[in-house]
């Protein structure tokens, strides 16, 4: 029970911290076009995380996310159940602030479309999760090898032994 409660927690959290760094998003592309300095959407999204004390960047927050769910993909697919594109969504992660603005290049979305692609594939073949599924966590080690290792560690902990 504790386990549900902290996923749909960290569900919210995520959730709280997606829509008011996207309002923030929204706020600060209308201010741009208006010539007016932008507020800090780095201050308002860490504001909104209060159990993290590193003040982790939206795209690290959803990246986190994308862990957890990767994880309960993982218990679900070894129990023999067939996963729902409903219930595990797939994380633009790619459209808010990363931790570091220098990864915003046509490599990483390029990495960033070919791991979303991986990701409906997914769901597209049930007979096969745990083949697409590995395919998908692939695509994560490939991007995070070019431009964050510091996950690795626990990225690598996610694929299905065939």
């Amino acid at each position: 029970m504790k386990n549900k409660f902290s996923i749909v927690l960290s569900i919210a959290l995520l959730f709280i911290v997606q829509v008011a760094c996207q309002q923030d998003a929204n706020q600060t592309a209308s201010q741009s076009a208006q010539n007016i300095t932008p507020t800090d959407s780095a201050a308002s999204c860490a504001q909104a995380t209060i159990m993290d004390p590193n003040q982790a960047k939206p795209m690290a927050l959803m990246m986190r996310q994308m862990v957890i769910n990767a994880d309960s993909m993982k218990q679900r697919i070894l129990r023999n159940e067939t996963l729902d594109s409903l219930q595990f969504r797939f994380i633009k992660f790619y459209l808010v602030e990363p931790t570091d603005p220098n990864v915003l290049e046509p490599n990483f979305f390029e990495k960033s479309r070919l791991h979303q692609a991986a990701y409906m594939e997914m769901f597209k073949h049930p007979k096969e999760q745990v083949k697409y599924y590995n395919l998908m966590i692939a695509s994560c080690v490939s991007c995070h090898k070019d431009y964050c290792s510091g996950p690795l560690k626990r990225i690598n902990k996610l694929p299905i032994d065939l």
